[in-house]
């Protein structure tokens, strides 16, 4: 019998090797733990470069589409037509610009609401008795709160669509006095790109034009951030020509 014990107490393990074991598998387990959470972070990181570049793709294709379908609003006859480029009051034709906040320059999202940072509007011509229709467009950056050190905002497209008849007293759209019904169904607000970290806009030509059928390129290039890892980034841009001049806000 006393050999019996004699032999369990040399089989049982010390303290020292106790505290090896556990240092071994603490080890261990930070190891998996690493290995994990570094999973986790590359999948996280390429889930939102896919969905990123998507939105980059398909936002920058609606902007190109809408900038090149910017143009006066216009009445159309027959045999002759009337836009407000015919006026001599600058006042009257430029209301119809594309207006940007500035050109050359990164436009940053505000720290707290909404900048509004480029508008343009889209016609269909008048042709009486039918009427025109025009879409007002703009292009916000709405802030929003994450845990990147820079401020990141939402790339906001806001339209607004109106039916619109001019008068003959007033030498109808040439006056750029329009008389609008708005078209409730078409007037939307949607997000375009998630995490943008700013928008940067380059004409290619004079701010304001010298003559408002002066048309030229307006190039944007919008810059995306990933709020968990700033050394990662999306960019991309176009290059659209407007019917109308462009100018500042």
């Amino acid at each position: 019998m006393l050999r019996f014990f004699q032999k369990r107490k040399k089989q049982a393990f010390t303290l020292v090797e106790v505290m090896i074991a556990c240092l071994i598998m603490s080890m261990f387990m930070y190891a998996v733990y690493r290995l994990f959470i570094g999973g986790s972070h590359s999948a996280g990181r390429a889930q939102w470069i896919s969905g990123t570049v998507d939105q980059l793709r398909n936002s920058l294709t609606v902007l190109n589409r809408e900038i090149k379908s910017a143009t006066y609003p216009t009445t159309l006859f027959s045999d002759t037509f009337f836009d407000p480029c015919d006026n001599p009051d600058k006042d009257v034709y430029s209301q119809f610009y594309m207006k940007i906040l500035k050109a050359g320059e990164p436009i940053k999202p505000p720290s707290s609401g909404e900048t509004k940072i480029m508008a343009w509007v889209v016609c269909e011509p008048e042709k009486p008795p039918q009427a025109g229709k025009i879409i007002k467009h703009e292009l916000l950056l709405d802030a929003v709160k994450t845990s990147a050190k820079e401020q990141l905002a939402n790339l906001k497209l806001k339209t607004e669509a109106f039916k619109y008849t001019t008068d003959k007293t007033s030498e109808y759209a040439r006056s750029g006095k329009l008389n609008l019904t708005p078209i409730a169904e078409e007037t939307r607000t949607r997000v375009l790109i998630n995490d943008v970290q700013y928008v940067e806009f380059s004409v290619a030509g004079n701010m304001p034009p010298e003559k408002p059928v002066d048309f030229f390129p307006i190039s944007v290039t919008i810059r995306t951030l990933y709020p968990k890892d700033e050394r990662v980034f999306k960019e991309n841009s176009i290059m659209a020509t407007p019917q109308v001049g462009i100018d500042t806000f």
